[in-house]
């Protein structure tokens, strides 16, 4: 599962060590994350759920078993889908993303948010919830394409990734999310970006089509995985709830960039 994980991060989040500069302790950290009140939550609307192996086969390295024909047969399997791996990825995305779409289920993104939102308002603070574009790039320079800040307002750019992956074409299509987080000030200053990831066993499928025929399933899979993820989102953005604020007890509000 270390290398699923692996593939995923390099292939799903888009982020590393994009800068060296040496962040600031936790609980001064946390200190001027605390005192923000009012948050525009900002996320990507549309679900992109991935579909994506990593091309070759678990069994190459048993290959030399079977004799010179075993390996030159496995080898070809192995040169044959690694080739193919970046349509594979597109075609299967975009089906598997559709065949979801189509089931009328609660987009996970949507819920996530929702599901953040609330535990934001638990520890005091306003939140208006805007959807967006999905924001590409590095976590570092995360944007979300054509948002304008609401004044008053410090901004929280959460970026979700959904994914079945496998480390190769013989493993199992397993659940992997990723969430992304980068708040930001009234002037939009970064105070504190943080990513948080969740690798489940379940549901598992040992092949593509069956993926495809258990949307249900495989949707919920995804759906526990962010579920998982709330609390130590909101945890490693603002640490650990301290004292009742005085805020807004105001219910979450969703805005649309075009109603601006």
């Amino acid at each position: 599962m270390k290398t699923l994980v692996s593939l995923l991060i390099l292939a799903a989040l888009l982020a590393g060590c994009a800068t060296s500069t040496p962040e600031p302790a936790p609980q001064v950290r946390h200190e001027a994350t605390r005192s923000i009140t009012k948050i525009e939550l900002v996320y990507n609307e549309q679900d992109q759920l991935s579909v994506m192996d990593g091309g070759g086969s678990a069994i190459m390295g048993w290959a030399g078993i079977f004799g010179p024909v075993g390996t030159l047969l496995a080898l070809g399997v192995e040169v044959g889908t690694r080739v193919t791996l970046a349509s594979r990825i597109e075609r299967r995305s975009k089906e598997f993303t559709a065949a979801v779409k189509s089931s009328g289920a609660m987009p996970l993104n949507r819920q996530f948010a929702e599901q953040l939102a609330a535990r934001l308002r638990t520890g005091g603070r306003e939140v208006k919830l805007t959807p967006a574009a999905r924001m590409d790039g590095e976590l570092a320079q995360m944007q979300a394409p054509g948002f304008e800040p609401t004044p008053g307002y410090s901004t929280l750019l959460v970026r979700v990734t959904t994914t079945y992956g496998a480390p190769d074409m013989t493993s199992s299509f397993k659940p992997f999310v990723a969430i992304e987080q980068s708040l930001q000030d009234e002037q939009q200053a970064v105070l504190h970006q943080t990513t948080h990831t969740s690798d489940l066993e379940e549901p598992a499928y040992l092949a593509y089509d069956g993926l495809l025929q258990d949307t249900a399933r495989a949707q919920d899979g995804l759906r526990q995985g962010l579920a998982r993820i709330v609390q130590p989102a909101y945890a490693g953005m603002f640490g650990e709830d301290g004292p009742p604020r005085v805020g807004s007890s105001e219910t979450t509000r969703t805005a649309s960039l075009h109603a601006r």
